[in-house]
């Protein structure tokens, strides 16, 4: 098996996988949330062998779309930008917008908790330096995604040139695992921790390659990653973010716990995610982007 060999298995084909999948995976994570987990502690009301075999299910559907998009020819031939499209530039404005509510809760958090620790270890392990660099590199990522929109409003290479400002969502998604990780409790009896750590992996590695494709910078067979790794992140991100939206909703004490609340950002991501794969899917895989003329 090699690499981008097998021309007939088209973004589309994965999408179509992807979409039962999620099904699938959403009706579980529906009825654990409402029957099986602990909100106000957040571990599992019963330890059950089924808990693990879920585990595994998303994990194996998670590699399917990897494997998917590494031998896909098509998807080796993605595209970030240099086309037009409004809803890719209206689902950039809202992501922008997402992205500056976490950016403001994470530095209301910040406050809450206060001055805590002097020394950059003290800092760290309680979580305050993390929570601090989630909230500028939101505030960053908020400005590349306009940037995106812009791109995609006018079918330019605008955002081609923000190669820094392109790292700025990479480092967001690293600080909040940062955050996962120094809290002292496990992440696999709490499986909003698990899964919220496998999402936030799949993140990075979709804006690394988010950035390199958009930025041209070492693109050269990193296409496939756009889908490789953005759909299982898709994935995850929708399983964790329709249950959280729907029972806050209903009531968001008896069911969410509040060191997993619904975040704006990863509800956008999912919806950014599948729209530029669906149009990814469309355009004519031998077009070459082009500046759009001057104003």
């Amino acid at each position: 098996m090699i690499k981008n060999s097998k021309e007939n298995l088209t973004v589309g084909k994965l999408l179509g996988v992807f979409l039962p999948m999620f099904l699938c995976l959403l009706v579980i994570r529906f009825v654990e949330v409402a029957r099986g987990i602990d909100a106000a502690t957040g571990f599992f009301k019963v330890q059950s062998p089924l808990h693990g075999l879920f585990y595994a299910f998303v994990i194996a559907c998670g590699a399917v779309l990897i494997v998917g998009s590494f031998l896909s020819k098509p998807a080796g031939g993605i595209r970030t930008i240099g086309f037009r499209s409004p809803w890719l530039c209206v689902m950039s404005v809202l992501t922008a917008l997402a992205f500056l509510l976490d950016s403001y809760g994470a530095f209301r958090q910040h406050a809450a908790i206060g001055t805590v620790g002097v020394t950059f270890r003290e800092k760290m392990s309680s979580g305050a330096l993390p929570l601090t660099l989630q909230g500028v590199f939101a505030l960053l990522s908020a400005a590349y995604f306009i940037v995106l929109a812009i791109s995609y409003k006018k079918g330019s290479l605008l955002a081609k040139k923000a190669r820094i400002l392109a790292l700025s969502p990479i480092c967001w998604a690293a600080f909040r695992m940062i955050r996962h990780f120094v809290r002292k409790i496990s992440f696999v009896k709490v499986s909003d921790l698990f899964f919220e750590i496998l999402m936030l992996g799949c993140m990075m590695l979709f804006f690394m390659a988010f950035a390199s494709v958009t930025s041209g910078i070492y693109s050269d067979g990193a296409a496939w990653r756009i889908t490789g790794y953005g759909l299982p992140a898709a994935l995850l991100a929708g399983m964790l973010s329709l249950p959280r939206m729907v029972f806050t909703l209903i009531d968001k004490a008896a069911y969410i716990n509040e060191n997993h609340p619904l975040n704006p950002v990863d509800c956008l991501f999912f919806c950014f995610v599948l729209l530029l794969c669906v149009t990814a899917a469309r355009l004519p895989q031998t077009a070459q982007p082009q500046e759009a003329p001057a104003a």
